[in-house]
């Protein structure tokens, strides 16, 4: 399976509208929809986030397939915060995340010149952690049932 990522587009919400209702792929993070999200929720929010500075937003493509979201927010002094779900639950468990998070790693190391990557996962997503530390994110605290993990760029 070859795997890439695209900067998302506006049309890529009639696709990823469908994910945003899915609880399986929401029960393991900070960020749930408190409604189901509509078409017009998910254009909104695409339209947003497309103009935000601080942000590097992109889709996973798998053999020519949108499959999945892989963002950098927050930017600023040298890092940000990654953020990454597979909406298509067919790809889980496929090694789909690690290539994808790769490509975005190399891209904040050498496009962006970012020095540190963070993120938050919950500490019962164990799938999601064994992930992160193969990559080379280290734990740094937990707070609310969510583990804080960095990566340093310098060596990756």
């Amino acid at each position: 399976m070859h795997t890439s990522i695209r900067p998302l587009v506006e049309s890529d919400a009639y696709t990823s509208v469908k994910w945003r209702n899915i609880p399986e792929i929401w029960n393991m993070t900070e960020y749930q929809p408190d409604r189901t999200v509509t078409l017009d929720d998910e254009l909104a929010w695409i339209r947003k986030v497309l103009v935000d500075d601080s942000s590097r937003r992109f889709a996973i493509i798998v053999d020519a397939v949108y499959i999945g979201n892989i963002y950098l927010t927050g930017i600023s002094n040298d890092m940000a915060e990654y953020h990454i779900f597979i909406g298509e639950t067919a790809y889980w468990g496929k090694g789909i995340a690690k290539k994808a998070s790769e490509i975005l790693l190399s891209y904040a190391k050498n496009t962006l010149g970012l020095a540190k990557v963070f993120l938050r996962v919950h500490e019962k997503n164990e799938a999601a952690i064994a992930l992160y530390k193969k990559l080379g994110f280290q734990k740094r605290s937990v707070n609310s049932n969510f583990v804080k993990m960095e990566i340093s760029l310098r060596g990756y």
